[in-house]
């Protein structure tokens, strides 16, 4: 009986450990998110110039009679472009000219910019929009930052996707690719920590950027790293990095 009594303690002290943490997990809620959109030229460096010796035959002298021929007369023989015809336009003709046709009136339009209501919590200021690499390893610096503000304690969180090739024949992966391959771009919060980190590719909600307690303000540069691998094609290539506010409901 007592045997029966501990397991029942034991059910019901998991059964209420879950119960917290999914409560916890329910106070989670998505505030607001941001896109940004990663354009990247890639340009390979240039190949060394190499030189070719090529023996070539040199070239035959001209004939005696046309040396005399064009030293008689330079000019001959000499040839007119026409069009075969006494008149290229026959005078008198009919001449048509763009008549202009009457237009609409135009129609007013207005346009009301309404300010981004969740800009109070979570924005992005960017700083460069190309990022211009050869093969190997680009790193810039404060790309972009990021603003963060809360009455709650919040997170950001990452993802990147929808990656393509927008120059050429050949769509791609490039830069961030597809899970399970690693991103080829990473970034790093050098106010925080100096490690990069590859983007996170299989999708929402994605890695935490940085966390934050209630009523913090942070705006922080993100630095960027891009490889290039030495088989990648030259092109333009774009993609859209994700960032997500989620914050704690009271």
């Amino acid at each position: 009986m007592r045997r029966r009594n501990v397991f029942a303690l034991f059910g019901l002290a998991v059964l209420t450990a879950l119960c917290v943490v999914s409560q916890a997990d329910a106070l989670q809620a998505q505030k607001a998110y941001k896109e940004l959109i990663v354009t990247v030229v890639v340009t390979p460096s240039p190949a060394p110039v190499g030189f070719l010796q090529h023996d070539a035959a040199p070239p035959s002298a001209p004939a005696p009679a046309q040396v005399a021929q064009q030293l008689a007369d330079p000019f001959a023989p000499l040839q007119i472009a026409s069009s075969g015809a006494a008149w290229d336009v026959a005078p008198g003709g009919a001449v048509q000219i763009a008549q202009s046709t009457a237009q609409p009136t135009p129609v007013p339009v207005q346009f009301v910019a309404k300010p981004d209501p969740n800009a109070n919590f979570l924005r992005i200021i960017p700083h460069t929009n190309t990022i211009n690499a050869g093969y190997g390893t680009t790193t810039l610096s404060c790309v972009f930052e990021v603003f963060t503000f809360y009455t709650n304690s919040y997170k950001l969180l990452d993802w990147g996707y929808n990656t393509s090739k927008t120059s050429g024949s050949n769509s791609g992966t490039f830069p961030i690719e597809n899970y399970s391959m690693t991103s080829y771009l990473s970034w790093a919060v050098p106010s925080l920590a100096p490690t990069f980190t590859p983007y996170n590719n299989s999708g929402p909600p994605g890695e935490t950027t940085w966390t934050g307690v209630a009523n913090q303000s942070q705006q922080r540069c993100i630095d960027l790293t891009l490889v290039v691998p030495n088989t990648q094609p030259a092109g333009t290539y774009t993609a859209v990095v994700q960032y997500n506010l989620y914050v704690t409901l009271p």
